[in-house]
């Protein structure tokens, strides 16, 4: 994992340059998928990131990911957050 060598007050990790929460970025981004570096992570769970990639479909990003990931570089591929109403399923039992 990256992790950033400055330290704000209270020993807070200071965000980097272009840095975002996971949330922030899939927000940014609706309906497309994001390939983010992981450069914080919390209980071994991604929190923040920067931008590698964006695309439609993720078969676009394979040879990218693939050289972040020989690289050693900790990546996360996850989709923006639904352009449209997102449709409920309701089941019933009778």
């Amino acid at each position: 994992m990256q992790q950033g060598s400055q330290h704000g007050r209270y020993g807070q990790e200071t965000p980097r340059q272009g840095e975002k929460t996971i949330q922030e970025w899939e927000s940014q981004y609706p309906g497309t998928w994001i390939l983010l570096a992981i450069t914080q992570e919390d209980e071994g769970e991604p929190v923040r990131g920067l931008l590698i990639a964006t695309a439609d479909d993720p078969e676009d990003m394979q040879d990218i990911w693939k050289t972040y990931r020989v690289k050693g570089v900790l990546t996360m591929l996850t989709f923006g957050q639904p352009r449209g109403p997102i449709p409920e399923v309701v089941a019933s039992a009778t």
